[in-house]
């Protein structure tokens, strides 16, 4: 096989199985969309980097005594966070000896899984780049909040004054009493000029080590942790468990709730979807085969998570 019948025939069925690895099996939705849209939103672009800020709303309003002006309240604005959208990309080399001479007689069968790698390793990406916010959301090394501070944090500026947190003090393994407080905590937020948020958590995050207290605690009819058969409340919240993984933090657990500001959450742009192509090598005549894409994901005001870090 030469490399021309190598490229009308084999590679058109490589880049089939390179994208049939990418996607999710059958049944399953992508980790990384489902973590995304559970506190924040996947969107497209067409440009090289999109920005976004948020403001602070109106003020409650004060009784108006008869005869006297009508009192106005003026938006402040926030910080404003830049997505600078990374194109990531990998290739594979297949030399014209190669392809010529034939040397293995299950060589297409050895690139079909060269090319299934390839899709994982797109797929992986992606999600690694996800979870980071997570890994990393108590420090500021990669990620940081609009205010600069770590997205996980105690001292959360708000725009009109005053500080807010979203990390559990003192820090605590999953608990019922640790659960229940940081729901209480995360329910009662309140945003820049002090009223209530008006959201509520929908999804837990664990790493696998947390999964079976997590289900215990979010599925049991009665209070796992006490021997007076006291009825589960959580059980009543039906918070969605996502245990995985790529959430490395064994004793940590991040509670998740859709944004209560269109600008707010997090948010990821997928600026150019995953995708596969080929070219020749003219001065060597390899098959050369690529993945790429382009791709972004950041948090201004990280008002949709809250977080403990564990004991």
């Amino acid at each position: 096989m030469n490399r021309s019948q190598f490229n009308k025939v084999v590679v058109p069925g490589l880049f089939s199985f390179a994208l049939d690895s990418y996607r999710p099996q059958s049944g399953e939705g992508e980790l990384w969309r489902q973590v995304v849209e559970a506190c924040g939103a996947v969107r497209d672009s067409q440009r090289s980097y999109e920005e976004s800020a948020y403001f602070a709303g109106m003020g409650t309003l004060p009784a108006k005594p008869e005869g006297e002006a009508i009192a106005y309240d003026e938006p402040v604005q926030g910080p404003t966070k830049r997505w600078t959208h990374k194109t990531y990309a990998l290739g594979t080399r297949i030399t014209e000896e190669l392809i010529d001479d034939t040397l293995y007689p299950n060589l297409p069968t050895q690139m079909e899984s060269f090319s299934r790698e390839l899709g994982v390793s797109a797929r992986e990406t992606k999600t690694l780049l996800v979870f980071d916010i997570f890994n990393s959301g108590t420090t500021t090394t990669t990620h940081t909040a609009g205010d600069a501070l770590a997205i996980f944090s105690a001292a959360h500026t708000r725009l009109r004054g005053a500080t807010w947190s979203n990390l559990l003090a003192p820090a605590a393994d999953l608990s019922a009493t640790s659960l229940q407080s940081a729901l209480d905590s995360f329910e009662n937020t309140r945003d820049d000029t002090g009223k209530l948020q008006m959201i509520k958590a929908s999804t837990i995050l664990v790493n696998p080590a947390n999964a079976w207290k997590a289900k215990e605690l979010l599925n049991s009819t009665y209070d796992p942790e006490s021997p007076n058969n006291a009825i589960n409340a959580l059980k009543e919240r039906n918070l969605q468990l996502i245990s995985t993984s790529y959430y490395s933090d064994t004793d940590a657990f991040t509670l998740m709730a859709k944004p209560a500001i269109s600008t707010g959450g997090l948010i990821a742009f997928d600026r150019k979807a995953v995708s596969f192509a080929q070219d020749g090598d003219f001065n060597t005549g390899d098959a050369l085969h690529k993945c790429s894409f382009r791709f972004s994901i950041e948090m201004n005001k990280p008002s949709s998570l809250y977080h403990s870090a564990g004991a």
